[in-house]
């Protein structure tokens, strides 16, 4: 059956929250149910058991069964490493492989990691994403048990990054994607990616913490004042909030209001929103 035939859903998973979108079938739409829940973080080997669970009591109800699901994860459950350019992998097995090395000489033990990997264009990095396969079966077995048919799952990051490709492709960026609880950010030149980290953010000061973090990110790669144009996709901040704590001037971007969401009211939503 073409997915345009059967209702859409939208969830994000995060460390403190779960939030789900309903969109009817057909060409064009609409948004036929919202809801969003907190949840308690899990600091053990499976950290997003807590949203696991508060997934899988919503599930339960019928007004979120029967239908297609794409999940957007969280980019705490995600590892990320750029990857230079080697003229002697000749196989994606090779890339895969070559990947799972990267990331294990940064983070540790990689061989339960599911990988995906985004390709630059010849000669420049491309980026590896890294997600536990634990975490992937959790979420296709919960989807399962419901009537739920799971059709994708991507990181916050890569899913941002889509959004608002367009806007990367030339000069130097610093493009940022914040969550309440830490933010991812890259530097592109001319649409190659140049370098990436994410970093945690204060729990008690969001806005004043995610600016700190950007500028020392900035000062870090030894820009300075030359950084560049400065993206940042974090929807429900306003500009008028960002620069009550921020000397540099940022660019706010974020997915299309759509579906009659107001992201000053529903920023709970955007990152389901951004699938």
């Amino acid at each position: 059956m073409s997915p345009l035939w059967r209702d859409q859903i939208r969830i994000s998973l995060r460390p403190t929250q779960v939030a789900l979108l309903r969109l009817g079938k057909g060409l064009k739409p609409r948004l036929t149910a919202k809801t969003a829940v907190a949840c308690q973080p899990v600091a053990d080997d499976a950290p997003w058991d807590g949203a696991l669970a508060a997934l899988d009591g919503l599930l339960q109800k019928p007004e979120w069964q029967h239908a297609d699901a794409t999940v957007v994860l969280s980019n705490g459950y995600t590892r990320f490493q750029l990857l230079p350019w080697n003229e002697n992998i000749a196989s994606e097995e090779e890339q895969r492989a070559f990947a799972q090395h990267k990331l294990a000489a940064v983070y540790g033990d990689s061989s339960e990691w599911e990988m995906r990997i985004a390709e630059g264009n010849a000669k420049t990095e491309s980026l590896a994403c890294g997600v536990r396969r634990s975490l992937l079966d959790s979420i296709a077995a919960c989807c399962g048990n419901h009537g739920v048919r799971l059709r994708s799952v991507q990181p916050y990051l890569m899913a941002a990054y889509n959004h608002v490709r367009h806007e990367l492709a030339k000069g130097s960026i610093w493009f940022a994607v914040a969550e309440p609880e830490r933010v991812c950010v890259m530097l592109l030149e001319n649409g190659a990616w140049r370098s990436i980290h994410c970093r945690s953010l204060m729990a008690d000061d969001y806005l004043a913490g995610l600016v700190t973090v950007l500028e020392r990110e900035r000062q870090l790669a030894g820009f300075g004042d030359q950084a560049g144009r400065m993206l940042l996709y974090a929807p429900g901040t306003t500009p008028s909030a960002l620069a009550s704590v921020a000397q540099t001037k940022y660019q706010l971007v974020g997915p299309a209001s759509e579906y009659g969401l107001d992201w000053r009211t529903d920023s709970s939503f955007a990152m389901a929103a951004s699938a």
